[in-house]
This record gives structure tokens, C-alpha cells and sequence, in this order.
């Protein structure tokens, strides 16, 4: 089942504002196995709403819009849809009694142009608001469902979880045809972290060839997409049959995780952080953190998982040399010799927050992030970091990044977390830090 998303709005056309929801139900749509082929935006201008919409139903099975339901003489939706399905808009009794009680309990009498959000096409079929006025509604244009709800997108999504929902999926399963099995959809997303596109690309090459794509069997596809710092890798499984087509994706998951080994932490929504929390309490295991170029992100993302206190046991921001050495011990004269971004200064810090805190790993970050600063031998993206632990072990890694000051914060933050997960996880492939290593 394909559909097409309509956003109306002036303040997205000027780029005043995101197109959130577009995104937001093209992923609901994709987890109800709706395909999204097209994303529109036009201004409020009824010939502009006219002419996408006509355009719209021509190439999807349903269309869902969004925005131009509010109370304003630029709120033109209901009017455009109603011409075009040859009515006129009324007023929807249950909308506008819910309306009148909150408005009354509030001792505010309604305007004219407030009373506009609760209208609807004659003759739609109405989808209640349960966060707001204006109702949804849903006309057919063409023999093509078409389903609008508020931009706001609280009320949209209310609008999308009490009722579209359900709706979507009896409209799916309804279009496979009398006697036909729709289209299943398998797919996984496989998080892959400290390689680039192209390296990860080179790996997979090949990974769909023989037993995919052949005649009767499911047709699968691979995509990317960098979301940065890492990569996400997608395997997409399309088949009639939802058992042959979760059978074609375990195979090529197994594929797949051999194929990008280490390098893949995590699938689907999980995150880097939540997964070196998983390992950190599977083992009995407490962590701290010694920042400096990072500024305290590494923390960030390390408390950003609910529950991390049960490993997280705390960090320190030590950005000037002097804290340094008052709060995690490092040697003064290792500072004089090595400078603050070396080898030796991260092995100290990492060692010194580990003692200071009691914790049974410890990571440490210090770089120059820029865009000054740097030197012949310490260019601006020079990162080193260090493990300190388990046990008496002490792992480093040495990085020199292109890119702004943010990217390069942001990679030395998410590198400290992957160095954590490295040393209290290897898995085959993993290899160790252990040494010096320039990327």
C-alpha cells in the first residue's frame, strides 16, 4: 500500500518551521507496513492545496495531510477539500459541544473564526480530537482515501494514535484485494559506529546476490544513512508471505552481523550509550569519566539512558590544566613533557578519576577540538583517550579528525563510550586499544 504525506503551510514553505510531522507519520506509516512514496509541502494558497492533492490521488492508495485546520482566515483546508469532493463544510455537532463546555467552564464565549476549527467536508467521515478542537476527517477523492489532521503536532498525533490508526490498518488489509495476501514488510536497522559509509558499503557488498531477487523469492533492499556520528544500515524484506519474509530476514541477518562485526553495537532504536549501560550491568560493573575537550558530553550521553545511575558512578570536567592535577592527580611534569593532549596526560586522567571515584572502569578525553589551538605536532582534531580498567589494564587510542569543532567534540565523546564497551565486551573482531592509532 503506498501513500503520499501533504503538509500545508506557509511558515514551512519560508522555512520558518521544521516539517516534523511529515517524518514523524512516515515512520508510522513504514511500521504499518504503508509504504510513503511522497512527502509534499505547499503554502496556503487553495489553487497550490488544489493542485497537490489532485496530484496526490493519482499516485497513492491513501493520503494523509496535515495542517490548515485552525481558526484563521489562512486555515483553508476544510474549504479545498470540501470543493473538491463536492460538498460544502459543516459544523460537527460533537466537536464544537466539546468545544462549547471547555469554553464555557473556561467563562469564554467563542468567536466566529474559533468556531471554524470545528468544521468538516459534509458528509467526511470525522475523526474525534481527543487534544485539541479541531476534529480529523477523511474524504475520498478519486477512490482515494484522503485523511486531514491539525498540524499541531500534539493533536495530530493524538488524532493518528486513537483513530487513523486502526483506520490505516483496515484500509490496508481491505486493498490487498479479494483473496490476496498484502505485502509483508521485515526489516532491521543495524547501528554501526567507528566506520564510514563507504567502509561499511564495501563490506555488505554483495550481501543481497543469489538467493535474493530470484524468481518467487522475496525482494529485499539495503540503505544507509548517516546519522552522525554513526551509520545506520537498514535490511528491507518485502514479500506476500509475512513468514517468508521473516525467514528471508533472519538470513540475512546472520549475513549481515558476520559482515560488519565489531563495528555494529546495537540494532533499531537502541543507542551507544544504552548498550555499553546493558554490558556495564551484566558484569557487575561501575564507570567514571574524565573530560576535558569534551566538556562533560561523554556524561551526557552516558545519563541520557534512565537508570544509569546503577553503573554510572560520576565524572569531572577538568578543562584547564591545573584541574588537571587538583582533581584527578596527574603528574605536573607529565603536562610539562607530553602537553595536556598526549598519550601520557589521558593514561593519568583516566587512572586518576578511576581511583578518585572508586569505580571499576574509567574513560578519559582530551584533544584540541579547535578551530584553534593546535600545532605542527598537534593539529586542530588531535584526540587522545584512555581506559583504565578492568583491572590494572590501561587501554589508548590516538585519533586526528578533519571537521568543525563540534564534530569533533561530538566523535571524541561517543569514541570514549565505544572504547568502554571494547574493553568490558570484546567480541570476535573486536581487537583491543592497546596501543597508539592514528585514523
Amino acid at each position: 500500500m503506498l501513500a503520499e504525506i501533504l503538509t500545508f503551510g506557509d511558515e514551512l514553505c519560508r522555512g520558518e518551521i521544521i516539517d516534523t510531522n511529515s517524518s514523524w507519520l512516515a515512520a508510522e506509516l513504514w511500521d504499518l507496513d504503508i509504504t510513503c512514496t511522497w512527502m509534499t509541502s505547499c503554502r496556503d494558497v487553495a489553487e497550490d492545496m488544489r493542485q497537490a492533492l489532485r496530484q496526490a490521488v493519482t499516485r497513492a492508495d491513501v493520503v494523509v495531510c496535515s495542517g490548515g485546520l485552525g481558526p484563521t482566515e489562512d486555515d483553508l483546508t476544510v474549504d479545498v477539500v470540501a470543493e473538491l469532493a463536492g460538498t460544502g463544510p459543516e459544523t460537527h455537532r460533537p466537536s464544537l459541544e466539546r468545544m462549547e463546555a471547555r469554553y464555557a467552564a473556561a467563562a469564554y464565549r467563542p468567536t466566529a473564526n474559533t468556531l471554524r476549527q470545528v468544521r468538516a467536508p459534509a458528509g467526511a467521515r470525522v475523526h474525534d480530537n481527543p487534544a485539541g478542537a479541531a476534529p480529523g476527517f477523511e474524504v475520498s477523492l478519486g477512490g482515494v482515501p484522503v485523511m486531514c489532521v491539525p498540524g499541531v503536532p500534539r493533536e495530530m498525533k493524538a488524532i493518528f494514535d486513537s483513530s487513523l490508526r486502526g483506520r490505516l490498518v483496515e484500509l490496508r488489509d481491505r486493498g490487498a484485494g479479494p483473496g490476496a495476501a498484502r505485502e509483508h514488510i521485515a526489516r532491521r536497522i543495524y547501528r554501526v559506529f567507528g566506520q564510514g559509509e563507504s567502509q561499511i558499503a564495501s563490506q555488505l557488498e554483495g550481501l543481497l546476490d543469489g538467493a535474493v531477487g530470484a524468481a518467487g523469492s522475496p525482494a529485499a533492499t539495503l540503505h544507509y544513512q548517516v546519522s552522525f556520528p554513526e551509520i545506520l544500515v537498514k535490511v528491507v524484506v518485502r514479500d506476500r508471505d509475512a513468514a517468508a519474509a521473516a525467514a528471508r530476514l533472519a538470513e540475512l541477518d546472520r549475513a549481515a552481523r558476520a559482515r560488519l562485526g565489531d563495528w555494529c553495537y546495537g540494532e533499531d532504536a537502541d543507542s551507544l550509550a544504552a548498550a555499553l549501560g546493558r554490558a556495564l550491568l551484566a558484569r557487575g560493573l561501575t564507570l567514571a569519566t574524565a573530560e576535558s575537550c569534551t566538556g562533560g558530553l561523554a556524561g551526557g550521553l552516558i545519563t541520557a539512558v534512565p537508570g544509569s545511575s546503577r553503573y554510572y558512578a560520576g565524572g569531572a570536567v577538568c578543562y584547564a590544566n591545573q584541574e588537571k592535577v587538583r582533581q584527578l592527580g596527574v603528574d605536573p611534569a607529565t603536562i610539562e613533557r607530553h602537553g595536556a593532549v598526549s598519550e601520557e596526560c589521558a593514561r593519568e586522567m583516566a587512572a586518576g578519576i578511576r581511583a578518585r571515584v572508586g569505580a571499576d572502569v574509567a574513560v578519559s578525553v582530551t584533544g584540541v577540538a579547535g578551530p584553534d589551538g593546535g600545532s605542527p605536532d598537534k593539529p586542530v582534531g588531535t584526540v587522545w583517550l584512555a581506559v583504565a580498567g578492568p583491572g590494572d589494564s590501561i587501554a589508548t587510542k590516538h585519533f586526528v579528525w578533519p571537521g568543525a569543532r563540534d564534530q569533533i567534540r561530538g566523535l571524541a565523546a561517543h569514541w570514549a563510550l565505544a572504547l568502554v564497551l571494547r574493553a568490558i565486551a570484546p567480541r570476535a573482531g573486536a581487537g583491543s586499544a592497546t596501543r597508539p592509532e592514528s585514523t
